[in-house]
């Protein structure tokens, strides 16, 4: 928060359950190994003309699988992270998500926000036959899935203008970060 300029970045403003039988396996970080191991192979076909692979190579190849790894978890497989900028001197204020190619973005006037909302949304289960077979499964594997099956409570804070739309900037499992972000925004546009 400066004078006229209050700015939020935060990767947790989505108010969803994730899948929780994917979520431990398939990830970014998956993602990029997998990207930079197809990269060292592609880099070793094209430059393949030594008879013997000696300890170089390998090095070498270690040390271009690690480059690759972090440019693309950090770049192209990167964690989503929305912007609420609000602009007193302008009286504008911006929303936005960041991509690789482009960035999705919604800016409106601040007379327009008729109030910073905190709502509490609870995700259960769809399925609660289904929940109870995978538990007995896993349990028959000796694996347990934690927070399977168990509702999930998200406390949003909102911005809600006057011609009903709203949008989630903020998002937790605890009640009281909520509870902060919302209070600051309000004191900050009220200000």
């Amino acid at each position: 928060m400066t004078d006229g300029l209050f700015r939020l970045e935060t990767a947790s403003f989505k108010a969803e359950k994730g899948s929780v039988l994917h979520s431990g396996i398939y990830n970014r970080e998956l993602a990029s190994s997998l990207a930079a191991g197809a990269g060292v192979m592609l880099l070793g076909f094209f430059f393949a003309v030594a008879a013997t692979v000696t300890a170089v190579h390998y090095f070498g190849a270690l040390l271009v699988f690690v480059a690759l790894f972090l440019f693309f978890r950090t770049f192209v497989f990167r964690d989503p992270v929305l912007t609420t900028v609000i602009d007193k001197e302008r009286g504008e204020a911006t929303i936005s998500v960041p991509k690789p190619f482009g960035a999705k973005s919604i800016s409106f006037p601040l007379a327009s926000i008729a109030a910073i909302r905190q709502d509490c949304r609870r995700e259960a289960p769809e399925n609660p036959d289904g929940v109870r077979i995978v538990e007995q499964i896993s349990a028959q594997h000796g694996t347990v899935i934690p927070g399977f099956g168990r509702t999930a409570e998200f406390y949003t804070v909102e911005v809600e203008l006057h011609d009903g739309r709203r949008w989630v900037v903020f998002s937790s499992e605890d009640p009281s970060a909520a509870e902060d972000v919302a209070s600051k925004m309000k004191l900050y546009i009220e200000r």
